[in-house]
């Protein structure tokens, strides 16, 4: 991986990073993809004390009711010519479907564009928080790595792979795509055939490529986008360094792809919304692909 360093990227106050590169003609393009009019959620669902495919580093997810139908069957009078039920969710921003935020990570306390990590306190994050972003509609190249002969759930998807992969689909990325991975670990972990500790991801020798090809987003069906173990020795997360904190590059994870599998098309529109949580460093997603 070489050396690549995106400060001033976008300007030296900018806090939304590659979204910038998703502009109309990007959206548009996006458009241009939803050719059949198909939509398919890529979202993971979410239940109460099931972590799922999260990493255990993450608590489970808390889904309590705060008034049902058993209230009125005690008694409780319905008013005003109706009744009604609520609920409430506590749930960890990294913990299901999500997108993070650029002041996810960083190194040496620098993050993007050159913001300290002592920005980011007990109140969430001063800068870079996940509430800048908004919402993003652009086309995504979609790569199914889960259908080739080996089908590994550790598998390092380097450079080359994803070129090679991308060329015989026919597509030529341009600034403001997306990129959608399908690795095959979730489809494996909900098999039984794989674990949290060893998961198929990209190497991080795809970061000049995702930065030279002007990705903004890249999203993948696993826990971190990138391979885990990482196969740098001196860093855990060094794709998220290289495109997220060096470049601004999004990166969601967890997303559901099995329904993109099979006679897959080679781009997608993909809508994704964070929650518009001030000073959150993730949030939990809906992703939507239409084809």
């Amino acid at each position: 991986m070489s050396e690549i360093s995106g400060n001033g990227r976008f300007g030296p106050a900018d806090e939304r990073g590659a979204a910038n590169l998703v502009d109309g003609a990007a959206t548009l393009r996006g458009i241009a993809a939803a050719g059949r009019g198909r939509v398919v959620t890529l979202a993971v669902p979410i239940a109460s004390n099931d972590r799922g495919a999260a990493a255990e580093m993450r608590a489970p997810p808390q889904h309590f009711m705060t008034r049902d139908g058993g209230d009125y069957a005690a008694g409780l009078a319905e008013r005003a010519g109706y009744g009604f039920a609520d609920d409430v969710i506590v749930l960890p921003t990294h913990g299901t479907t999500h997108i993070d935020a650029l002041a996810h990570v960083w190194r040496d306390g620098i993050m993007y564009n050159g913001f300290s990590a002592a920005t980011v306190t007990s109140r969430g994050a001063a800068r870079c928080g996940i509430d800048k972003l908004g919402a993003i509609v652009t086309r995504a190249l979609f790569v199914d790595f889960a259908s080739d002969d080996d089908g590994d759930p550790t598998r390092a998807i380097t450079s080359r792979d994803l070129q090679q992969k991308i060329a015989a689909n026919g597509i030529v990325p341009e600034p403001g795509d997306a990129l959608l991975v399908r690795t095959g670990w979730l489809k494996a972990w909900r098999e039984g055939n794989a674990d949290k500790h060893k998961t198929a991801g990209l190497h991080h020798d795809c970061a000049d490529w995702i930065v030279k090809s002007g990705i903004a987003l890249v999203a993948a069906d696993n826990i971190a986008v990138e391979v885990i173990p990482s196969r740098d020795p001196q860093c855990a997360m060094p794709l998220h360094i290289a495109v997220t904190r060096d470049q601004g590059v999004y990166l969601a994870e967890l997303l559901d792809l099995e329904n993109l599998a099979g006679p897959a098309p080679a781009c997608v529109m993909l809508v994704i919304a964070p929650l518009a949580i001030r000073g959150g460093v993730g949030s939990p997603i809906t992703p939507v692909a239409i084809f």
